[in-house]
């Protein structure tokens, strides 16, 4: 469940998510009407390798798998959010882009912390205009970050 809304800065969205309730195989968050996935986030370097460590001064890729089980093509915005132990953003971003039926993209947004400390990563995919709309449940992912 995650209770909050998300701000997509520069695209004027405000998004009210109210105890949104996961549905489907675990690592994934599915929307039953918009024939969209989204996998569970995985950390990654610059280069896209995967990255288990995570270091404070140091930028990590958070990414992710989007498919599209629908007959018609999706516009789409991929946003990241991460909170520090006290709830608080310190980081938020997102990307768009068009998915055409059948295809699956793996998409990624970086963010530098600046301490060490666990986080939760938010991710969730927006329907990709200006009075946005879930398409996928919010998935929520805890990181440690080293000094």
């Amino acid at each position: 469940m995650a209770d909050g809304y998300f701000k997509i800065c520069g695209g004027l969205a405000i998004l009210l998510i109210v105890s949104m309730l996961a549905l489907g195989v675990p690592g994934y968050a599915f929307a039953v009407s918009s024939g969209m996935t989204l996998s569970s986030l995985t950390t990654v370097d610059m280069q896209g390798n995967q990255k288990s460590t995570l270091y404070a001064g140091m930028p990590v890729g958070f990414s992710s798998v989007i498919e599209n089980h629908s007959a018609g093509e999706k516009r789409f915005t991929y946003v990241v959010r991460v909170l520090d132990q006290d709830n608080q953003v310190q980081s938020q971003s997102g990307m768009s882009a068009n998915i055409v039926p059948n295809q699956s993209l793996t998409v990624s947004e970086s963010w530098i912390p600046q301490k060490a400390g666990t986080y939760t990563v938010q991710t969730v995919l927006l329907n990709g205009y200006l009075l946005a709309s879930p398409l996928t449940d919010v998935i929520q992912t805890s990181i440690v970050v080293v000094k």
